[in-house]
């Protein structure tokens, strides 16, 4: 049985210790305007992807840098803006920036151009958190490929603390995602359904 299909509240119970991050802290060069504030339907990019995690009542934040702050808290609360605060090159920035703030929170990284993602298989990815609690992040990648997809991923707590540790002290020597998961115990989730992962860089869907 799917996680999904369970009861809502003891679903919900299961994943306490879990906050939703939405990425947005991008330069967005390749679209010229900021991707997260894409006007999609009665919303916008950053809001819809929340969205996503709203079956399973999970906390959520947003990850902005600086510059976007103002533009940012002019639609979305500004309690629920997280700030880059790191220093660090890329969605490391973002990522670490929020487990600074939330040391004790597991988290579930979407990215805020990934709007054909569908809840599907978010609940693939919180079944395997669900069942599988001593891996240090669970993360989802494209049949036949060995390429993880690092924006619906579940980085946990004590997964990110040493990490971080190392990445502030500049001795970690790969600053990326795809290097992040490849740190301690993993979850691998197989996805056939590639389209959900399409990446909006240069002009966005036709919603």
């Amino acid at each position: 049985m799917r996680l999904d299909e369970r009861d809502p509240h003891s679903t919900r119970q299961r994943l306490t210790h879990l906050t939703g991050v939405v990425l947005c802290g991008g330069e967005s060069r390749r679209m010229g305007r900021d991707k997260g504030l894409l006007p999609i339907g009665d919303s916008c990019w950053a809001v819809h992807m929340a969205g996503k995690m709203a079956a399973w009542q999970i906390p959520v934040v947003y990850s902005i840098n600086l510059r976007q702050e103002a533009s940012y808290g002019a639609v979305i609360s500004p309690e629920l803006l997280v700030i880059d605060a790191i220093g660090l090159p890329g969605p490391l920035e973002g990522l670490f920036s929020v487990h600074k703030k939330l040391p004790g929170r597991d988290l579930l990284l979407l990215a805020c151009d990934m709007p054909d993602l569908d809840t599907a298989t978010v609940a693939t990815l919180l079944d395997a958190y669900r069942e599988e609690g001593d891996k240090s992040a669970f993360f989802v990648f494209q049949d036949g490929s060995s390429f993880a997809e690092p924006f619906c991923g579940i980085y946990t707590a004590a997964g990110l603390a040493g990490a971080y540790q190392l990445a502030v002290a500049g001795k970690l020597s790969d600053l990326s995602l795809q290097s992040l998961l490849r740190r301690g115990p993993t979850k691998k989730i197989p996805i056939t359904n590639k389209d959900v992962f399409r990446n909006y860089n240069e002009k966005g869907p036709a919603y």
